[in-house]
C-alpha cells in the first residue's frame, strides 16, 4: 500500500496511556518546532501529574498505519476544553502528522473523521489556534470548512509572532 491510500486507524486514548501523549507530543515538537507555542525542552521536563493533568483537559486521538506498530502512532489530535467553556463547544490542539506521511491526507481524513464524532455527540462549534506563518495548517482549517473568526493575539512567548482564533459550525 503507499501512502497515498493511507486512511489511519484512529484510536482515542485511554487515560492510561497518557505516556503516548506525551512521546507523540515530545515528537512533534521535536520536528515541527515553529508551529507550536510549546517547545520540546520546556514539555520534556514536565513530569508524569503534569501530562496526567494536561491528558485530562480532553480527548486526544491518535492515527496508527496500517503495518505500523500500536504504539508508534503516525499523528496526533485533541479536543480539549476550559473549565469554562460550554458544553456544546471545543478546542482542536496538538495537530501534527509525521513527516513521512504528510501529503497523503492523513490530517485532513483524521480531523474529518474526529469532526464526525464530535457533531454525533453534540459539538455544535469548534475552535481552534493557528500561528501566524503555518500556511500549510491554515490551508488544511479552510479545506476542512474552518473560518477566521476576525481575532488575533500576540504570543508572550513569542514576540513578534501572533495567533488567529478559527471556528467551525458543525450545526
Amino acid at each position: 500500500m503507499s501512502n497515498w491510500d493511507l486512511v489511519p486507524d484512529i484510536k482515542m486514548l485511554a487515560p492510561d496511556e497518557w505516556r503516548m501523549l506525551h512521546n507523540v507530543r515530545l515528537a512533534a515538537l521535536r520536528e515541527s518546532p515553529q508551529n507550536f507555542l510549546s517547545t520540546y525542552e520546556r514539555e520534556e521536563k514536565l513530569d508524569e501529574a503534569s501530562w496526567r493533568a494536561e491528558f485530562s483537559r480532553g480527548d486526544w486521538y491518535v492515527g496508527i498505519a496500517d503495518g505500523q506498530p500500536p504504539d508508534d502512532p503516525i499523528s496526533l489530535v485533541g479536543i480539549t476544553r476550559e473549565p469554562d467553556t460550554p458544553a456544546h463547544q471545543c478546542f482542536l490542539e496538538y495537530p501534527w502528522v509525521v513527516p513521512e506521511f504528510r501529503g497523503c491526507g492523513v490530517a485532513f481524513d483524521m480531523i474529518n473523521r474526529v469532526l464526525d464524532r464530535l457533531k454525533r455527540s453534540g459539538i455544535r462549534t469548534v475552535f481552534l489556534w493557528v500561528l501566524d506563518g503555518n500556511e500549510s495548517a491554515r490551508r488544511l482549517y479552510k479545506r476542512l470548512g474552518f473560518i477566521s473568526c476576525n481575532h488575533r493575539q500576540p504570543l508572550k512567548a513569542r514576540p513578534g509572532r501572533s495567533e488567529e482564533l478559527m471556528k467551525l459550525d458543525l450545526g
